[in-house]
């Protein structure tokens, strides 16, 4: 029973320790939000990709009618028999056709 005691005491040190150097660090402030020099270039890659296929007028904004019209023609790619209605059972045969699509796009792409 000492010997457990022992153990836990010395486990509690060594986590009060450790937790004292976490705290201890250096606590960074958050980068500014909108700094060109900032931004996660996957997300910009998603938005310039978002704004390519549905601003239509090119217009650099994207209206409700286009949101609409956008999201319409996603419906009609995945309700291939055009019944009306999607099942998980069509959202998933979409999305392993664009994962399939995706990994030969990459398979394709000379190495860097």
């Amino acid at each position: 029973m000492a010997r457990l005691n022992t153990i836990i005491i010395l486990v509690g040190v060594v986590l009060m320790v450790y937790g004292g150097f976490l705290f201890a660090q250096t606590q960074q402030p958050p980068p500014s939000r909108g700094a060109p020099e900032e931004r996660d270039p996957r997300m910009e890659q998603a938005i310039e990709g978002m704004f390519r296929q549905m601003d239509t007028n090119h217009d650099n904004r994207i209206s409700k009618s286009e949101w609409m019209a956008f999201n319409e023609k996603q419906f009609d790619r995945i309700d291939r028999n055009h019944k009306g209605y999607i099942t998980r059972d069509d959202v998933r045969a979409d999305m392993m056709a664009r994962m399939r699509a995706q990994r030969q796009q990459e398979r394709a792409r000379p190495p860097e």
